[in-house]
C-alpha cells in the first residue's frame, strides 16, 4: 500500500508543478501547459485533500513528497492565494492614490436598459483614477433617464477624462496626455491597449489599460467544461473549446509580448490595469509582469478571489500591476455593479 501511496503523490506532485510553472512555456510552441495553469485551483486543492490522507495513514514519506511539491510551487500559488495579514500604515506626509480598473460589459445596458449600478459603484468608488474596459462609448448613455444625473455628476468629478472606440476609456481626477507608441494597436478583435501618462500629485504616472482578446465563451461552452458528459456531440463540443482555449492563449502570448515591449520603452512609475482574460500564472501574465512589474493583489490580498462569475467560471482574470516608487497599500476585488466581471481597487502611497 505505501507503494500506491507514493505513487500517488509522485504523479500528483507532477501535476501540480506541471500546472505551476506551465505558463513558462510559449503557447505558440505548446498549448498544454497553458491549460494546465487554468486547473491549478482545482490540482492544489486535491493535493492539499491528498496530504490530509497521507497524515491520516501515515505516510510520511509520501507526505513529504507532496509538502516539497506544494513549497515549490508557492511562488505560483501566492498569487492566486496570498495570505497577507497585515497592511502598512498610512504615512501622513505621503500623497494617496487610488486606482480602479473594471470591465463594465458595455454597462451591461441590453439586460438593464436604465445600467445605473455600474456607474453609481463608480463614484461612489472615488477612485483618482479609472480605467474601463468594454465601455461601448459610441453608445448615448445621456438618453438613459436614470443615467443622465449620474452622468452630470461624473464629468463633474472626473474633468479629464478619454473615450475610445467599443472599448477602453479612462476617468482621471488628474490631466493626462495619450501615449502614441505602434505596440498600442488592434491586431484581434476584443484586444486593446491604451496608454497615458498621468500628472498625478507626486509625479507622472504611465496607466496602461489593457484587454486582451476573449476567449469567446458561451453557455453550452461552460456546460461542457462543467460536465463532459453532453449527450449528443460531445466529441464535437469538448474540441471546440479545447480550439477557442488554444487560439485565446495564442493571441493572449502576442499581446502580452507587444504590452511588454511598451513597458521595456517606459521609465519611471507605472501602473498596467485590466482586463488580461488570463490567469495569474499564466504566460500572458508572466510575460506581461516580467521582472519587474508587482501585483497589488498578491502583495496586499487575502485568501482565494475571482473578478469573472459568467458561464459558472469563476477565475481571477482582472489586474492591477504596478512597479516604481509606488508604495501598495491595499488591494481590494468588491462584489458591485452589474457586470460579469468585478472591479479591483488598489490603494497606493507616494
Amino acid at each position: 500500500m505505501k507503494y500506491v501511496f507514493r505513487l500517488i503523490a509522485i504523479i500528483s506532485s507532477f501535476a501540480l508543478l506541471f500546472a505551476a510553472y506551465g505558463g513558462r512555456v510559449d503557447p505558440m510552441v505548446w498549448t498544454l501547459p497553458s491549460l494546465a495553469t487554468l486547473a491549478l485551483p482545482a490540482v492544489a486543492l486535491a493535493c492539499l485533500v491528498l496530504l490530509v490522507l497521507l497524515a491520516l495513514f501515515r505516510q510520511w514519506r509520501s507526505a513529504a513528497v507532496l509538502v516539497g511539491a506544494l513549497m515549490l510551487s508557492w511562488p505560483t500559488l501566492r498569487l492566486i492565494t496570498p495570505f497577507n495579514l497585515t497592511h502598512p500604515d498610512a504615512d501622513p506626509d505621503k500623497i494617496q492614490l487610488k486606482v480602479l480598473t473594471m470591465n463594465v460589459t458595455e454597462f451591461n445596458w441590453m439586460n438593464h436598459p436604465e445600467p445605473s449600478k455600474n456607474m453609481r459603484y463608480i463614484l461612489d468608488e472615488n477612485a483618482d483614477i479609472v480605467v474601463i474596459q468594454e465601455g461601448l462609448v459610441y453608445f448615448p448613455y445621456e438618453q438613459l433617464g436614470t443615467v443622465k444625473p449620474m452622468l452630470e455628476e461624473l464629468y463633474k468629478k472626473y474633468p479629464y477624462r478619454k473615450k475610445h472606440f467599443f472599448d477602453v476609456g479612462i476617468l482621471s481626477k488628474y490631466p493626462f496626455t495619450e501615449v502614441k507608441s505602434p505596440y498600442l494597436a488592434t491586431d484581434t478583435l476584443n484586444y486593446f491597449i491604451k496608454a497615458w501618462d498621468v500628472d498625478a500629485p507626486g509625479g507622472e504616472i504611465r496607466v496602461v489599460s489593457m484587454h486582451l482578446s476573449s476567449l469567446r465563451f458561451t453557455e453550452n461552452d461552460s456546460r461542457v467544461i462543467e460536465s463532459m458528459n453532453v449527450p449528443s456531440g460531445r466529441k464535437r463540443r469538448i474540441a471546440s473549446v479545447t480550439r477557442k482555449l488554444d487560439n485565446g492563449f495564442q493571441n493572449h502570448a502576442r499581446q502580452a509580448k507587444a504590452i511588454r515591449q511598451l513597458l521595456d520603452d517606459t521609465t519611471g512609475d507605472v501602473l498596467v490595469m485590466g482586463d488580461m482574460n488570463d490567469t495569474p500564472g499564466s504566460y500572458a501574465y508572466r510575460t506581461v509582469c516580467g521582472d519587474d512589474l508587482r501585483d497589488a493583489w498578491a502583495d496586499s490580498g487575502f485568501g482565494p478571489t475571482y473578478t469573472f462569475h459568467a458561464h459558472h467560471l469563476y477565475v481571477k482574470i482582472d489586474h492591477i500591476l504596478y512597479r516604481g516608487d509606488l508604495e501598495l497599500q491595499s488591494c481590494k476585488t468588491v462584489k458591485a455593479g452589474e457586470s460579469d466581471h468585478y472591479p479591483v481597487v488598489a490603494v497606493f502611497q507616494r
